[in-house]
């Protein structure tokens, strides 16, 4: 049986048609704008990063005061979607590190999420930023943040622009992974967008996702207003193990 109620903060988007008005109610994730756009303001300084560096291969290394700060917000901000994902749905704890976010992945699927940029030169790039999270809790990204956070002199150059990139599609995997194309825009809700070969995309948006979408026929959600699963609490809690 598929589920009827959506957890708090997970979609589980599929390839057919996929009902998503539950994302636009109150008790879902009162902070969706916010969050969304945090990552804008992120996206938009990758944007005006990338007209003095270029996107290329030959670049990928190039690292930077300016790179140093952006993966820092963008490490940052990811973690606190993955705490709101956790505490929306029950679980607790203090001082939550990298082996509790993998925990996110039990609902979300993020390991299996691919992100294009165009833009790449010679050809447009691929990234799963979550990919690792198919063998164990590590990111390489993720422990380059810390590396250079904690010690920056000595590990400067992990500031680099492939780390960056890996950590903005993170953001960007983890916002779609909440709120679907909402991602795409923080100003008010949207229901355009586009798809080129499973990957959704917007104007303007610097990235294009491929989510997951071949979730067990007893995983996918079954909403339908008309049935009395609306009535009270509209959502339940996902059992993170």
């Amino acid at each position: 049986m598929a589920i009827i109620k959506p957890y708090y903060r997970i979609v589980r988007i599929t390839k057919g048609p996929y009902p998503t008005d539950f994302i636009y109610h109150k008790k879902y994730a009162k902070d969706r704008y916010i969050l969304i756009h945090s990552y804008k303001i992120i996206e938009n300084d990758l944007k005006k990063i990338l007209e003095f560096i270029e996107p290329s291969d030959s670049n990928a290394n190039t690292y930077s005061h300016r790179l140093y700060e952006l993966l820092l917000r963008c490490a940052t901000e990811f973690e606190t979607n993955c705490k709101q994902i956790l505490a929306a749905n029950g679980y607790t704890g203090r001082d939550l590190n990298i082996e509790d976010y993998f925990k996110v992945n039990q609902a979300t699927r993020l390991s299996d999420y691919k992100v294009k940029l165009y833009t790449w030169y010679p050809h447009p790039k691929i990234l799963s930023p979550f990919n690792e999270w198919n063998n164990g809790f590590s990111l390489r990204w993720y422990k380059d943040y810390n590396d250079v956070k904690h010690d920056r002199s000595k590990n400067f150059e992990k500031a680099k622009l492939s780390t960056v990139l890996n950590a903005a599609v993170a953001l960007f995997a983890i916002l779609f992974a909440q709120f679907e194309c909402e991602a795409f825009t923080a100003y008010g809700d949207t229901y355009g967008y586009s798809t080129d070969k499973g990957f959704y995309y917007k104007d303007n948006s610097l990235f294009s996702i491929k989510p997951f979408t071949d979730w067990p026929q007893d995983q996918q959600y079954d909403i339908n207003p008309d049935k009395a699963q609306v009535v009270g609490e509209p959502f339940q809690q996902f059992i993170f193990s």
